[in-house]
Parts: structure tokens; C-alpha cells; sequence
């Protein structure tokens, strides 16, 4: 009896030491699955609130966009009913009105007591292209020739001559280069000399890009012109036929033109006429200039101003032309300060006028004429309109523990 009570005892010591051993493995693997259990519930509130904060950067980017740069950010706007963001747009220092960053923060499932919290930054900016206009003026084999006291404040580079035509007293301000010769004296060259060298590619431009973007925003048909004598905003549009400014009157660029020559090849030409008469670009541009090209010829000979913005660099406007003429581009008796574009044409300069800079196949100047250029030229970005097009830099998406 005694025997049999012994092993009974034994027996449940046995099993009170296996449930024992059993109850604690339990308690661990429960512990573990509990903590596996809660890692991914986290996991998944965290990337909640990461595509909430992915949100509130698209729609700052629509915002943008929608308000040509003037959005400053929101707070605590919800997305259905997992969550909400809040955004804020920093300026860059020194300000910059084609750069900013926004910062936005994504909650769950809310600010106030949020379970779980990311906040993404990344750097928006304005679509633009860019074009290197490194020289007061460039020319392909034509080259240049300058005359009557012409006046180049900058530097030059031709593919084929710097030629002194009539008279005397021409004047380059920086360096010379020409693959052919340079004519000096008669011309005072202030800077270096330097005859005998490489071609240098000029700086391109998308002339179809233009066109589309132009193109986008509806089609005027001239017949045969379009003649604007009144203040108004003009741009993104194209023109069937001819184009000309006139009147005396301020008309503002808020976008491309193309000036297009109808279907049988006439037309395409863009004329601007009278002193006062100015094409000024909207300064919502900044620093970031645009484009009117042109089928046809570009002639500024009665006068008439191109304006840029009053950033710091300016944002100028570019006139751009395809024609092979010899005179593509003409200009006198203006303030014509803007980029003018000629590559497989011929530009003549006359009669006090003054140009920033110039790209063509041949340059003539005559009569006092001034090219005055801008070192920001050297980094010019051109866009589609005022605040441009914003979308995100390349490089710039990174989390940050901070909102």
C-alpha cells in the first residue's frame, strides 16, 4: 500500500513538472506569436502612413500646379478613413521661386493621438529646359562682321570670321575666337585673341517641343495676319499666318508661340513695330525665360521692346526662328532685350539696337548697334508659363523623423 502511494506521488510530480514545462513553452511561443503579431500590425500602420504621406505630396504637387507656385501647404486633411496628412512648403535660401520642398506627414489615424506617424520630404521643381548660352554671340561658318561703331559687350565665338566691314571704332569687350580670322585692329578686341580655332557647336533648342507646348494652347488662324494694338496676355498659342505687335500698347507672354506658316508655306513671320510697343515676359516665370518661334522671319526694324523679368538671374524671352533667309532676323531702333535664335539663318543688327545675346549662321551689325550679354545667360532655363510646370527632383525623396 505504502509502495503504490510512493509511485502514485512520483507520478504526479511527473506531470505537474511536464504541465509546467508545457504551460512555459505555451507562454513563449504565445509571447512570441503576440509580439510577431503586433511587428506586423505596425508594420502595416507605418507603410499606412507612408502612402498617406506619399498622398499629401502628390497633391501638393497638383496644388502647385494649380496655383502657378503661390500653395503654402495644408493641415490635417483627411484621406477616407484610414488617416490624414498635413503638408508644408519650404522656401529655399536664398529664395528660389523654381525650387521648393515639401515636407508632408502622414497620421493614424489622426494628429492628435496617432498611432503610428511617417513624414517624407522631397524637392519640387519647375519643367524647364536648358540652354547654355555661354557668348554675347555665336555664329556657325557665316560668321560675323561689324561695322559703324558695332559694339559687342561679352564675349564671341564664330565658325568662321570676325570681319571689320565699314568704318571703324567696333569694340568686343572679352575674348574673340573665330575658326577663320580675326580682324583686329580695326576691332578692339579688349580681351584675348584667339584665330585659328576648333568649331564650337551652338547651343540647341527643341524646336518641336516648343511647338507642341505652343500648340497645346489652341490655334488662332490669321488671314494673312493677326495684328495685336491692344494691352493683353498672349500665350500658349499658335498662329496661322503672320503675327504682329503694334500700337504702342504692353502685351504680356504667359507662354509658347509658334508663328506657323499656313498649309501652302505662306506666313510664319513675327514683326513688332512702334517705340513703345513691348512684349514683356509675366514675371511669374522668375529666372526661367520662354519661347516664340517662329516659321518665318523675326524683324524688329520699326521699333518695339522685348521685356524680361525682374528676377535676379532674368528670365528671358527667346525668339526663335527656322528660316534660311540671310535676313531670318532683323532688328533696329529697339531695346530688343531678349535671346534671339537663328541657326540656319542670317541676323542683321542695326541703328542702336540692343540684343542680350544671339545664335545665328551669319551676324551683321551696323550703325552703333549692341549686343549686351548676360553672364546668367550661361545657365538660361526656359518654361511653358508662369511657376512653369512643377513636378519632383530627381534625388531629393527621403524620410525624416521630424515633420
Amino acid at each position: 500500500m505504502k509502495i503504490s502511494n510512493f509511485k502514485s506521488g512520483q507520478i504526479l510530480i511527473i506531470a505537474a513538472i511536464f504541465l509546467t514545462v508545457i504551460l512555459i513553452l505555451t507562454a513563449a511561443l504565445f509571447t512570441r506569436v503576440a509580439g510577431f503579431l503586433r511587428f506586423g500590425s505596425n508594420s502595416i500602420l507605418r507603410e499606412q502612413a507612408t502612402n498617406l504621406a506619399e498622398a499629401g505630396v502628390d497633391n501638393a504637387i497638383w496644388q502647385l500646379n494649380e496655383t502657378a507656385g503661390t500653395y503654402t501647404g495644408e493641415s490635417n486633411t483627411p484621406l477616407g478613413t484610414t488617416g490624414t496628412f498635413t503638408v508644408t512648403i519650404q522656401e529655399k535660401t536664398p529664395p528660389n521661386p523654381q525650387l521648393k520642398t515639401i515636407v508632408s506627414t502622414g497620421y493614424i489615424p489622426n494628429a492628435t493621438s496617432p498611432r503610428a506617424k511617417q513624414t517624407i520630404k522631397v524637392d519640387a521643381q519647375v519643367n524647364s529646359e536648358g540652354a547654355s548660352f555661354r557668348y554675347a554671340t555665336q555664329t556657325l561658318e557665316g560668321g560675323i562682321t561689324m561695322s559703324n561703331s558695332s559694339r559687342i559687350n561679352g564675349s564671341v565665338y564664330s565658325n568662321g570670321n570676325i570681319a571689320a566691314g565699314v568704318g571703324g571704332s567696333q569694340v568686343i569687350t572679352g575674348d574673340a575666337w573665330a575658326v577663320g580670322n580675326i580682324d583686329e585692329p580695326p576691332i578692339d578686341v579688349m580681351g584675348t585673341t584667339n584665330p585659328g580655332a576648333s568649331p564650337q557647336p551652338a547651343p540647341t533648342v527643341d524646336y518641336d517641343f516648343w511647338k507642341d507646348k505652343a500648340d497645346d494652347g489652341g490655334i488662332t488662324t490669321c488671314s494673312p495676319k493677326c495684328t495685336i494694338d491692344y494691352a493683353t496676355p498672349i500665350g500658349s498659342q499658335k498662329y496661322v499666318g503672320d503675327l504682329e505687335i503694334t500700337g504702342n500698347v504692353t502685351v504680356t507672354m504667359n507662354g509658347p508661340i509658334w508663328v506657323a506658316k499656313d498649309g501652302f508655306g505662306n506666313g510664319g513671320n513675327f514683326s513688332m513695330s512702334q517705340g513703345l510697343t513691348k512684349l514683356k515676359l509675366n514675371e511669374g516665370f522668375g529666372s526661367n525665360g520662354t519661347v516664340l518661334i517662329a516659321d518665318g522671319n523675326i524683324d524688329l526694324t520699326q521699333g518695339g521692346t522685348l521685356e524680361p523679368t525682374s528676377a535676379s538671374p532674368k528670365g528671358y524671352i527667346m525668339l526663335v526662328t527656322t528660316s534660311t533667309d540671310s535676313t531670318a532676323v532683323q532688328i533696329s531702333q529697339s531695346g530688343a532685350t531678349g535671346i534671339f535664335y537663328a541657326l540656319v539663318g542670317g541676323g542683321v543688327l542695326s541703328q542702336s539696337a540692343h540684343v542680350a545675346s544671339l545664335i545665328a549662321k551669319t551676324l551683321t551689325m551696323t550703325q552703333s548697334s549692341t549686343l549686351d550679354y548676360d553672364t546668367g545667360l550661361a545657365s538660361a532655363t526656359f518654361s511653358v508659363g508662369p511657376g512653369g510646370s512643377w513636378q519632383i527632383k530627381k534625388g531629393t525623396y527621403r524620410f525624416t523623423s521630424s515633420p
